[in-house]
């Protein structure tokens, strides 16, 4: 099961790369600076973070009541942030005129998601 998920996001990121080395060489263009340190680094840091706890904490109910978010409730709540978060960048790469796929937004996001992980396993712990 896990192999199955490792091949399909393997095979997003490779068609994402390809669709834009594809367009590079259409239409060659400058890419902009992308600081590590940016306004939007931190946003997608702080999005995947919320949506990772709360799409956990959504899917941890159960008939109304809390249930501490279990190991697999997680992984589809970092399932859901991730895609999100790529998606964004699919939209991203296809924005005129400078629009380019940032790998870069894509570390925050699985930093982000990675911290609402964490976040949800202390309430499993408490």
């Amino acid at each position: 099961m896990k192999k199955r998920y490792a091949i399909i996001l393997l095979l997003l990121l490779f068609t994402a790369l390809s669709a834009e080395e594809k367009r590079d060489l259409i239409m060659p263009r400058e890419k902009p600076k992308d600081a590590w340190t940016s306004f939007d680094k931190w946003q997608h840091f702080s999005f995947s973070l919320l949506i990772t706890v709360q799409s956990g904490y959504v899917i941890s109910h159960e008939h109304g009541v809390f249930q501490a978010p279990d190991r697999q409730n997680r992984m589809i709540s970092a399932g859901i942030s991730l895609s999100f978060g790529f998606f964004k960048e699919c939209l991203d790469m296809r924005r005129e005129p400078s629009g380019f796929f940032s790998w870069k937004d894509l570390v925050m996001d699985m930093g982000g998601t990675l911290a609402g992980i964490w976040i949800l396993s202390t309430l499993d712990d408490a």
